[in-house]
């Protein structure tokens, strides 16, 4: 008996521990880089399919890279059937395990991170959605940086995060325009943050792309195969041994990195802004793949994962933080317990058992809420906005008056209590803007409502580089023009005019314990609160009882799915018009929702405004005068009477007003303004005026409501001068269904399109668009097909004036032009694939298909306003002392041609000391055929430009004591220098065609002509009269007029041209000029250069510049013409234009060294220092082809020059330089607006 019993007491007690051990909660499969098509028979499906526990709820996160070598392409590319396949091979590597499977885009996905990867993300989006598998899905979606929060369950937290979008460099969706919850890095870290405080007692897993410490070929880390044999990796046929050379490609990407290795810049700044904030929650994990091997480190508590070997394998080294590494293909599995705890097992293939195991703490336990007393809500608090705005009479004179006495102003403002306010709110999330403070809260009801701050803070929305300056107290102070209170009188004004409007409430927040995490940051704050316009709104009229409520970006997705999906235009007119008369300038696509109305099949939009915080907005002083300008920032003219130009007033609108206003005529911009003008009676905006509280109407409370009036009774005049500025081009936009367009010329020149849907017949029936063109009102119409099978048919006859742009779009379309339209150029161009558009007749038809899936790209932000802008230019040297002068730049914008259409530069300069002049235009016209644009440069030197002139040959003399001469003796030399002095007049034109080479490079050619004419000197003798003395030919007086013509190339890969701290640049000209007089001869001129930069930190910021020089020339060229070694451009510490010859070379040798960066009150700036030391020469041979300079005729010199300066970056976008510089010439003082190269 006692045995049974100690032997049951020893099975209970072996028990035990399994009694009490922690359940699995979630598993994580975590495979990374799995775009090859190798993936469905490398090993790993076996391997995951022996390691699933289905008793245990899965995730698979695919870590991006997901579709080798450039994402998604196009459903009309030959590749896209290779691209869906692999998907859905990766997506059977998880057959029977029922689990959910999230796809994050990589760099590759992204097109390799190259332009139009943004449009190659949404074709990997597009494909996974059209699946309808709710157990697949694309996050974050729309090209969104996140983060993405997901709630795996109640201890465990996924959140995902795109880091290419902080790595790419071309569109992608950001800024205020943006769609996305998260429009700015900082406002990435802000949302990722509160998503950690509320979870910060569960497991959570960070999941990107991006590793942010990793120790293979991202990290710099090679083998000696990749240094012998580097073009190995591009090709595998390639296996071409290359010693030495071989090894500089590895060291670039080890020292200097592109922008997917952690060396480079951009990658720097990602890994340390999340760095920073990931180590504040100890235990966090990271996971991300991008390096094809499987990798753990640790550092500062938080664990970093990386799991790229899905279908690729490649070297990594044990390093840094490494803790364990493996270049085998494989995955990781995340297995997290009921109490958080996570263990986290790596696999390779062809080992069954885990090759590394680690376990992760569990998470702190869930803090308990502070159940303190509440706050005495019966009672009202008086408080006022704002301490920050308070002015002097110098301060207000230049900044404004604005409504600083409205943010100082106390108010009496009810107590907002959480618990009762609409039933009872809880807190959702904190919201992710930059200036205000604002909460989400949702009732019992699923209604949700907003909670912000009155007071703003754009300190973090300032550019980094700006923090902590004037330029942050700036901004900060002109909050001061916008109305603390002007969003509590929008109501009453905007049901007047039937325009949509929530219902804000002035609130004060007090120190109630039920705020929880955000109690700190929420209490004892003036807040307003409102509900979201949001979900279903049938019984609210303010929202127009409408069946639903959608954001934009939503909008923009059912208007391009379903032609049956309708904008009401004349809405968004009157809505637009309204915000003219209130001074709302900020209203970009995000500032609107949509109401939606459910007709029949059609859903028809209304735009609902939100966030009233900029109307009324008044910045009245001296600076606003001049950031308003139209060259400036005009949108910023402030709440005045009259408006001063309606579509710099609308810019913010810019996209939005083009995409829903693009059938509206002038008429019926009149006809809403007249009507808006009868709904805003005096009554109604003296009544909604003085909603305010007392005290802040008797502060500018008729002065608004005067200003509201004035606007109104003008507002016929500003709807037309918008209409006139949305009519020159305009966007009409199809949808993924089939559309009709039909275009009919008139004889007077106008252009009628008219839109039909087409039946699954093949019929013409509904009209979906209705639109008559007014020669001299509309330059374009671009007709955008979208998707499905489209019909264009173009007919008519009449004048010109009015090109028409046809964009087919996906689908099999046809176009059929019958039309005759006068003009020189053809009236219609056609753009689609070569496979995807047929024609019918074409006549007066430009057929411009493509190869090139980007040519059907429709994208509705492609306006830029046209700029003309005020140019300063200055500089010093020691020949010709201060050089000022300035002009205007002007720049036009087109039809897909970026960065402009056409620039073009004015600018004059003189320099007092010698009475020089100098007129320069440089005009740029992108794509005028085809791929092919124009560059024309016009330069001006006279009268009296000054050049030197020491004599031909490498060693010339400059003798500073011409002036003890007896030659000269009975002169008046200011300077010696005047002795060397040679004046002439010169004209220069060339006109070339230009192509861009890829991003980074560029090729010109053309014509060329110059026109000079040498002027005598007014005193003789003089080095250049006594030179004329031996010419067989008249030197001065002479008009000499040369034609030919210049090839220019160059590849810039330069990070910054202003601020250049790494990178290559690499120049070439060449021109071949004919003598059009007997008296002028044929020549040719080669010239190059090659530059190189690279920074170090050692320890502080060192630049090594290099630059090497040189150019030849051929023929009987003149003076001026030769190849001349200069001491203002190639070496310093020599004259101007010291040196003469057939041929030179120079080297600039320079190191930059940064002492400091510093952010004082007036701007932040680097300060450092620099060195150099330059060389050069001159080669020369006379008519006996001896150099005349030397007395042998023979010249070994080396001209050297050194020194030294410094140099400062105000707010890191221009540089000031100074230098001195000694040579055998003497010291030379230089100052300049940049550096020398």
């Amino acid at each position: 008996m006692i045995k049974r019993l100690l032997l049951f007491s020893i099975l209970s007690l072996s028990l035990l521990p399994g009694a009490f051990a922690q359940q699995k909660k979630a598993s994580f499969y975590l495979i990374g880089d799995a775009g090859e098509p190798t993936i469905s028979g490398n090993g790993l499906q076996e391997l995951l399919q022996t390691h699933h526990d289905p008793s245990v709820p899965a995730t698979a996160i695919f870590l991006g890279d997901n579709v080798y070598p450039k994402g998604m392409p196009d459903v009309n590319d030959g590749a896209r059937e290779r691209a869906e396949k692999i998907l859905r091979d990766q997506i059977g590597l998880l057959d029977g395990f029922n689990a959910t499977m999230y796809f994050i885009p990589g760099n590759h996905d992204w097109k390799r991170g190259r332009s139009a990867g943004w449009e190659q993300l949404l074709h990997q989006q597009a494909w996974i959605d059209s699946l309808h598998n709710p157990a697949v899905h694309f996050v974050p979606q729309d090209g969104c940086p996140g983060p993405v929060e997901i709630a795996i369950n109640d201890r465990v937290t996924l959140v995902i995060i795109d880091s290419q979008w902080f790595l790419h460099p071309w569109d992608k969706p950001s800024g205020d325009d943006s769609p996305c919850a998260a429009k700015r890095p900082e406002e990435v870290l802000v949302s990722l943050e509160d998503i950690f405080l509320r979870n910060q007692h569960k497991r959570i897993l960070v999941a990107a792309h991006h590793p942010l410490y990793t120790y293979g070929e991202h990290g710099g880390v090679f083998t000696w195969k990749d240094h012998l044999f580097p073009l190995y990796d591009l090709n595998h046929s390639l296996y071409i041994p290359m010693p030495v050379v071989g090894s500089l490609y590895p060291l670039y990407r080890k020292v200097f990195g592109n922008i997917q290795d952690t060396a480079h810049p951009y990658y720097k700044r990602y890994v340390r802004l999340l760095s920073a904030l990931l180590e504040k929650y100890p235990n966090t994990l990271y996971v991300s793949g991008h390096d094809h091997n499987l990798q753990y480190s640790r550092k500062d508590s938080v664990h970093y994962i990386v799991s790229g070997a899905g279908s690729k394998a490649t070297n990594v080294k044990k390093k840094g933080y490494a803790q364990f590494v493996s270049p085998h293909l494989g995955f990781v599995k995340v297995d997290v317990l009921d109490n958080g705890a996570a263990a986290v097992d790596y696999y390779q293939t062809g080992q069954q058992a885990p090759v590394y195991h680690i376990d992760v703490p569990a998470p702190p336990a869930a803090l308990t809420a502070d159940a303190g007393n509440l706050p005495d809500f019966s009672k009202t608090v008086r408080v006022h906005a704002s301490d920050q705005y308070e002015a002097g009479r110098f301060k207000k004179k230049m900044l404004g008056e604005n409504y600083r006495a409205e943010w100082k102003q106390d108010l009496d403002v009810p107590v907002f209590d959480i618990g009762t306010k609409a039933g009872g709110l809880t807190i959702v999330q904190k919201g992710g803007g930059m200036q205000t403070l604002s909460l989400r809260l949702e009732n019992s009801k699923g209604e949700q409502y907003t909670l912000r701050s009155v007071e703003k803070f754009p300190a973090k929305a300032v550019p980094e580089m700006l923090q902590n300056t004037f330029a942050q107290d700036l901004v900060q102070d002109q909050i001061s023009a916008s109305h603390p209170y002007g969003a509590l009188i929008i109501a009453p004004l905007a049901r007047a005019a039937g325009v949509y409007h929530t219902h804000p409430e002035l609130v004060y927040i007090p120190d109630d314990p039920r705020l929880g995490i955000y109690r700190k940051e929420f209490a004892n704050t003036l807040a307003l609160f409102e509900e979201r316009p949001e979900g279903e709104a049938k019984d609210k009229p303010h929202f127009g009882n409408a069946d639903k409520i959608i954001s934009y970006d939503k909008l923009l997705g059912r208007l391009a799915k379903d032609n049956d999906n309708v904008v009401d235009q004349e809405f968004v007119m009157h809505s637009r018009l309204f915000d003219l008369v209130i001074g709302d300038w900020d209203r970009h696509d995000d500032q609107w929702r949509w109401a939606q109305f459910k007709e029949k099949k059609a859903e028809i939009y209304r735009p609902i405004p939100r966030d009233r915080d900029q109307a009324f907005f008044a910045s009245d002083g001296a600076l606003a005068k001049v950031w308003s300008r139209r060259w400036a920032l005009p949108k910023f003219e402030g709440f005045r009477e009259e408006v001063n130009w309606v579509p710099g007033f609308m810019f913010n609108g810019r996209y939005f007003d083009r995409s829903f206003l693009n059938e509206t005529t002038s008429a019926e911009w009149i006809a809403e303004a007249r009507k808006l003008q009868q709904q805003l009676t005096d009554a109604v905006i003296d009544s909604a005026v003085k909603q305010f509280p007392p005290s802040i109407y008797a502060l500018h409370g008729v002065e608004i409501a005067r200003k509201m009036k004035a606007r109104r009774d003008r507002l016929p005049e500003y709807a037309l001068a918008h209409y006139k500025f949305l009519a020159k081009e305009v966007d009409v936009a199809g949808s993924d269904k089939r559309e009709y367009f039909d275009v009919e010329h008139r004889p007077d020149g106008d252009v009628q399109v008219n839109v039909y849907k087409i039946n699954k017949d093949g019929e013409r029936t509904d009209k979906l668009y209705d639109r008559l063109f007014l020669r001299g009102e509309t330059k374009e119409v671009r007709l955008f097909g979208q998707g499905g099978d489209d019909v264009f048919d173009l007919r008519g006859e009449g004048k010109g004036g009015i090109l028409v742009r046809i964009i087919g779009g996906d689908g099999q379309d046809s176009v059929t032009s019958t039309a005759s339209v006068g003009g020189l150029l053809k009236a219609h161009k056609a753009y689609d694939l070569v496979s995807g558009m047929t024609f019918g007749a074409r006549k007066d038809l430009d057929d411009a298909r493509s190869y090139n899936p980007a040519v059907n790209l429709y994208d509705r932000k492609a306006f830029r306003y046209p700029r003309l802008a005020p140019l300063v230019t200055g500089n010093y040297n020691y020949d010709d002392g201060l050089f000022i002068g300035g002009g205007f730049l002007f720049t036009t914008h087109g039809f897909r041609k970026l960065p402009y259409a056409s620039q073009h530069i004015f600018l004059a300069s003189y320099a007092p000391l010698t009475g020089s002049y100098n007129f320069r235009y440089d005009g740029r016209f992108q794509q005028v055929f085809g791929k092919w644009g124009i560059a024309l440069d016009f330069d001006v030197k006279a009268p009296n430009f000054v050049n030197n002139f020491f004599g031909w040959g490498n060693e010339s003399v400059y003798d500073d004591d011409i002036d003890d001469n007896p030659i000269v003796a009975d002169q008046d030399l200011n300077n010696p220098i005047d002795f060397y002095r040679l004046r002439l007049q010169q004209v220069e034109l060339q006109a070339l065609l230009t192509r861009p080479l890829g991003s980074i490079g560029y090729f010109r050619i053309g014509p060329a002509y110059q026109r000079t004419e040498i002027e005598a000197p007014k005193q003789t003798p003089r080095f250049i009269s006594e030179y004329a003395k031996t010419l067989d030919e008249p030197l001065f007086e002479v008009d000499k007029q040369f034609v030919g013509g210049r090839v220019q190339w160059g590849i810039d890969k330069r990070d910054n041209p202003v601020v250049t701290t790494r990178g290559v640049l690499l120049t070439e000209s060449s021109v071949f000029m004919k003598g059009i007089e007997a008296n002028a001869h044929n020549f040719t001129s080669h010239n190059a250069t090659l530059s190189f930069y690279q920074s170090f930190r050692i320890p502080a910021r060192v630049t090594f510049a290099l630059r090497v020089g040189g150019g030849i020339n051929t023929g009987n060229y003149e003076i001026y013409q030769a190849q001349i070694l200069d001491g203002r451009t190639e070496l310093r510490g020599y004259r101007k234009t010291r040196f003469y010859g057939d041929r030179d070379f120079y080297s600039n040798n320079e190191v930059r060294l940064k002492l400091a960066s510093f952010r004082s009150y007036l701007f932040p700036a680097s300060f450092g220092i620099n060195g150099f030391y330059d060389i050069g020469r001159v080669w020369y041979k006379d008519s006996t082809g001896k150099d005349p300079s030397t007395t042998d005729g023979t010249s070994s010199v080396w001209h050297k020059g050194a020194g030294g300066g410094i140099w400062f970056t105000p707010f890191n976008l221009a540089v000031l330089s100074t230098e001195m510089a000694f040579s055998k010439d003497g010291n030379m003082v230089y100052l300049r607006l940049g550096f020398l190269f």
